[in-house]
């Protein structure tokens, strides 16, 4: 049975004479749009696309710079720059990229302000109005009766943002102990709720905020049972923003990834796993399927929607956590040793 959610979306809007004229877009998607010049080694397949506000969102997530205690630049997500640029421009161009096969997927982002939810719908219609380009939503929990209106305007995947990777984490981070709006029970909620209406949902987890391999590792063996897909980041620091813990340890994304990898493809579950003191022991595979899996590279990729790779999102190129095309020879043996770290693998 579906269920009325936890948040108020105002109804009014701020933009001229109540219709969008911007949007952010990431700069690599401005590149592939040919509204920018970027020397690019892995270009996106998906356009990061951002609803344009100058107001911080009402939420107050320690971790970004567009919360509204944060004095970082609304332009910041993660590690991408989302600039301000024309909407009918970009849905024009997007429509173009799309039939060329340049882009796969649009990727719209959310903030919690006043006039969200008409930005929102105006830029989804705009968008199937143009072309077929599969579009995913990721916001905050919504009532049921907008699931539905999204999902009969054409939007293909909606995302539920848990970030942290407990209740405790998510309270200190995105809760009430953050001075924020959200709870966990209440976006676990939503996104059970969204899986009904919608066949494809997904959550985002940022690791390294102080969570184990196992706190990881379950949640994400429990939304993969709910149906409900999980894509990693790695936490990257921002000026402005109220979070300070460092870049998360290599060895603890490897292993969280590898793990995450088996349970999504279904190869083992989390109850084969094996644990001492949050730390994953044993993946629950023999070696050589464990070598296999490993050596394929595919597990250490971009996780996310299909076609989502996010060039260098909360990457350098110093430090890759996600890799945004398949992963090489020489890349593989760096991740073999990352991953035998205090592991034993």
């Amino acid at each position: 049975m579906l269920r009325a959610a936890p948040f108020k979306i105002y109804s009014h809007t701020t933009t001229r004479g109540g219709l969008l004229k911007k949007v952010r877009a990431s700069l690599g998607t401005l590149a592939v749009l040919g509204m920018e010049l970027m020397i690019m080694d892995a270009p996106p397949t998906t356009a990061y696309l951002q609803i344009y506000t100058d107001e911080h969102c009402r939420a107050n997530c320690l971790f970004c710079s567009q919360a509204k205690e944060s004095t970082g630049e609304l332009k910041h997500i993660a590690r991408g720059q989302y600039m301000p640029a024309d909407l009918d421009e970009v849905v024009r161009r997007l429509g173009i990229a799309f039939e060329k096969g340049y882009l796969h997927r649009a990727c719209i982002q959310t903030a919690m302000y006043p006039g969200m939810w008409n930005d929102t719908k105006y830029l989804v219609l705009e968008i199937t109005k143009t072309c077929s380009i599969p579009i995913s939503l990721s916001v905050f929990p919504l009532e049921d009766t907008k699931y539905i209106e999204l999902q009969r305007m054409g939007l293909e995947q909606l995302v539920i943002p848990m970030d942290a990777a407990t209740p405790e984490l998510f309270d200190r981070i995105k809760g009430a102990g953050a001075g924020g709006l959200f709870t966990w029970d209440k976006h676990i909620d939503g996104l059970e709720r969204a899986a009904r209406v919608f066949p494809n949902v997904g959550t985002h987890i940022i690791i390294g905020l102080g969570e184990t391999d196992k706190d990881v590792i379950e949640l994400v063996g429990r939304f993969q049972h709910s149906g409900i897909g999980s894509a990693l980041f790695a936490y990257t620091r921002l000026p402005g923003t109220m979070w300070v813990d460092t870049k998360p340890d290599i060895g603890h994304y490897r292993r969280v990834q590898l793990a995450s990898y088996l349970i999504r493809e279904e190869l083992v579950h989390f109850e084969d796993m094996k644990f001492d003191n949050g730390m994953i022991m044993d993946f629950g595979l023999d070696e050589p399927g464990l070598e296999a899996v490993i050596s394929n590279g595919e597990a250490f990729m971009t996780t996310g929607c299909s076609h989502c790779n996010r060039p260098y999102a909360t990457e350098t190129h110093e430090m890759v956590y996600n890799y945004p095309r398949p992963v090489e020879g020489s890349e593989i043996i760096r991740i073999k040793t990352q991953l035998e770290v205090n592991n034993g693998i």
